[in-house]
């Protein structure tokens, strides 16, 4: 697979999961909403190690 495509790919699972993260943290779930940006973040630096090193 094209490199691009893993990154934009990676980006929309961090978007979507901030947002969802988010929704959770102001519904009153904050521990869990916490977990779920957490996990987003760590999407995120996947991302951006391959942006970086370009693989």
């Amino acid at each position: 697979m094209n490199t691009r495509l893993i990154r934009n790919i990676l980006n929309i699972i961090f978007m979507l999961g901030a947002v969802v993260g988010l929704c959770f943290y102001f519904s009153g779930h904050k521990e869990t909403g916490t977990y779920i940006i957490l996990v987003s973040m760590v999407v995120k630096f996947a991302e951006a190690s391959l942006r970086m090193f370009k693989v």
